[in-house]
Order: C-alpha cells, then structure tokens, then sequence
C-alpha cells in the first residue's frame, strides 16, 4: 500500500497550476522559497503541517483532498468551473442536470 502521501506533490501541483499560479508566486504568498515549493511538487520533500495548511488554505483546497483524494479529479474540475458561474448560469446547470437525470441519460 502506498503511503497517503505518496502523490501530495502532484496534487499541490495541480492545484497551482489550476489557479494559475507560477512557484514563485506561491511560494512569496506563504513565505517560503520557491525552491522549496518545487522539491514538494517533485516528491523530493514532505510539507511540515503549517506549510501544508498554509498551502491549502492559499489554494482553496482540503487537506483531505491533496493527502487522500477524497474527489475525483472530473468532480474537482466541475467544481472549479462551477465557481466561475454566475447565479442565473447556476441555476440553469441546476435545471439541466435535473431534466437529464428524470428522463434517464445517467446511465
């Protein structure tokens, strides 16, 4: 079994790249270096718990989530999109979604 840590650097890195974020720009957001951002994307070191939140919390992301992958990457991807609607577009996935479960196309 691969240890919970196993893909952490990957997850963090994807993270970045999703916000649009350069190493150099995280890592002058959380006070490191960005040396250090890059040995944890490449798995050549393991955040200590504080960096590990501070990340977290900077990226908009759980701990659970980079540690564990609790959500699917597609479920991640929707939820960024999501974020990016307005109110009425909402609204609208919401009906789509709906309409597209009651008449059987989950399948």
């Amino acid at each position: 079994m691969k240890s919970p840590d196993h893909q952490l650097g990957y997850r963090l890195k994807a993270a970045r790249i999703a916000k649009n974020l350069t190493q150099e720009k995280l890592a002058e957001a959380i006070d490191v270096s960005a040396t250090y951002i890059a040995e944890i994307e490449n798995k050549r070191t393991i955040p200590s718990a504080a960096v590990l939140i501070s990340l977290c919390r900077y990226l908009n992301v759980s701990i659970d989530d980079i540690i564990f992958q609790t959500e699917s990457d597609s479920a991640k991807s929707i939820t960024r999109l999501l974020s990016e609607c307005s109110e009425k577009q909402l609204q609208f996935i919401q009906a789509m979604i709906e309409t597209m479960l009651q008449v059987g196309l989950h399948e």
